[in-house]
């Protein structure tokens, strides 16, 4: 079979693990693509300013991922959620190719599609839409870029201007934008240890030109050190910033396949790593263990981070392999390089893939459900709602209305999470008194799977001055009893049937 045909085949099969629906309710796809339309009519307000929240709008906020919001929204326009989900998955399948072909020259093709089969179940451990998808594709196209210059295949000043722009857009993009300068840094490390002084050279000049790049965005020099100080904002944590270790620790999760088998290819990677260096010396594995010990530490911190770590978990794979077994004979290598190939599609067709699950693209079927309902009842705000909804609401309400809370920690006040929204869902005290001060006309929620919105909405269903008017697996709407519901509160009222 061709090689060209082999790899196509890799990317469909890796095509068929990341098509899955747009979960709106769920994601912060919704907040992006309104950041986007907000910014394209001229609401500035959307960059600086906590602006859809009527309970702290001035409150000053880093848009870190507006561009992104640009480009979602631009897609969806004229294309549609379909579209956009099709885009999206080719900018992730071409986010592969990149890195499969990085160091592609020190691996074997058959080495190369084991490891790309492996990374499988850490790939789409997040398969949705987000920002985070730019930057694994910026991570890609920088490395394939240097690549391509070290082979001199692409010329010094060609490879300044278009990292340069590179820098620009990621800075504008996701908050991942700092691998680039550290990338070049490593690259910079490792020319070094190789005595390669004109090329170290143009490395740290590159490195010092992508930290000014950094200060090109609308908040300048606080958006370029928002890295360093956004996990301040997160006093209440949130599960994609978890560690690994507290899944596996985790009781109530039955199924923890997913983070054994990252650790296992945690230790698939190190193996040959430690016996490489024992073998020929540090020196000539500075930027893959240093990267690889980077990668490791984040990723076991935060699981947002497994995916970045295993797309660089191929071409790292790879070629450490590859040299590990370059003093074997050609018939061991082989025989092992089968092994791997099997390995990698038994893994890729069970850890973390359902086959029952649903494949396809666009929006999950009956999601937009709840906000038609409240748009077709004109209900009337202020509306009380629950973090992880934030974005669903921002999406089809906004800025007609403005909500108690949206799914952005960073975008309020250090103490408005644990002294206020946690609280107020467990004390039935603090909510009567916030209800006083807010004068909350409709609750919407999505079911909760948090202690404190599992309690409050359990005491809001036993609550006389609250009426439960709409129920789904997406979404919770209660009204207040008052005359300006009741129509609405006898219509639905006694229809609605709890999951």
């Amino acid at each position: 079979m061709k090689q060209g045909t082999i790899i196509i085949l890799i990317l469909l099969w890796l095509g068929w693990h990341l098509a899955l629906p747009v979960d709106l309710v769920r994601s912060d796809l919704g907040r992006h693509i309104k950041n986007g339309e907000l910014i394209l009519q001229g609401h500035w307000d959307v960059l600086y300013k906590n602006y859809y929240s009527y309970t702290y709008p001035q409150y000053p906020f880093i848009n870190h991922h507006w561009l992104f919001g640009v480009f979602c929204y631009v897609l969806w326009h004229y294309f549609g959620f379909s579209g956009l989900s099709f885009i999206y998955l080719i900018l992730e399948l071409c986010t592969f190719y990149l890195f499969f072909c990085c160091w592609r020259r020190f691996s074997s093709l058959a080495m190369l599609c084991a490891f790309g089969l492996l990374s499988f179940p850490l790939l789409s451990m997040r398969s949705e839409i987000r920002p985070e998808g730019i930057s694994f594709l910026l991570c890609g196209l920088f490395w394939y870029l240097i690549n391509s210059f070290q082979e001199r295949r692409l010329g010094p000043y060609p490879l300044v201007f278009i990292l340069s722009i590179l820098q620009v857009i990621w800075v504008n993009t996701h908050i991942f934008f700092m691998m680039g300068p550290l990338l070049i840094a490593l690259f910079w490390c490792q020319a070094r240890s190789n005595g390669e002084r004109q090329e170290a050279g143009m490395f740290h000049k590159i490195f010092w030109l992508l930290l000014v790049m950094c200060f090109i965005n609308p908040s300048g020099i606080e958006g370029a050190l928002t890295p360093f100080h956004i996990d301040k904002a997160y006093l209440v944590p949130i599960t994609e910033n978890r560690s690994v270790f507290y899944f596996l620790n985790l009781r109530m999760m039955p199924d923890k396949s997913l983070y054994f088998y990252f650790l296992a290819t945690l230790g698939l990677l190190i193996a040959p790593l430690v016996f490489l260096i024992r073998r020929e010396g540090i020196k000539k594995y500075i930027f893959s263990g240093a990267l690889i010990l980077f990668l490791s530490f984040v990723a076991l911190k935060a699981v947002r981070m497994i995916g970045l770590y295993g797309f660089f978990w191929v071409p790292l794979s790879s070629y450490l392999y590859s040299r590990w077994l370059g003093t074997e004979t050609v018939k061991v290598r082989k025989n092992i390089e089968i092994g791997f190939v099997l390995a990698g599609v038994l893994v890729s067709a069970s850890v973390n893939f359902d086959w029952q699950q649903r494949h396809a693209l666009g929006i999950v079927p009956g999601a937009q459900n709840a906000a038609e309902f409240f748009k077709n009842e004109k209900i009337a705000g202020p509306i009380f709602n629950n973090y992880n909804i934030g974005g669903y609401l921002i999406f089809h309400l906004s800025p007609e209305y403005k909500f108690f809370v949206d799914n952005r920690m960073e975008a309020f006040p250090d103490d408005f999470f644990k002294e206020k929204y946690v609280p107020m869902q467990l004390k039935n005290d603090l909510w009567r008194r916030m209800e006083g001060e807010y004068h909350f006309n409709v609750i919407f929620f999505s079911p909760e799977s948090t202690p404190w919105g599992n309690a409050f909405l359990w005491n809001r269903y036993s609550d006389p001055s609250w009426a439960l008017v709409y129920y789904s697996k997406e979404a919770v709407i209660f009204l207040k009893r008052n005359d300006q519901n009741a129509p609405i509160i006898s219509r639905f009222e006694k229809h609605v049937r709890i999951i």
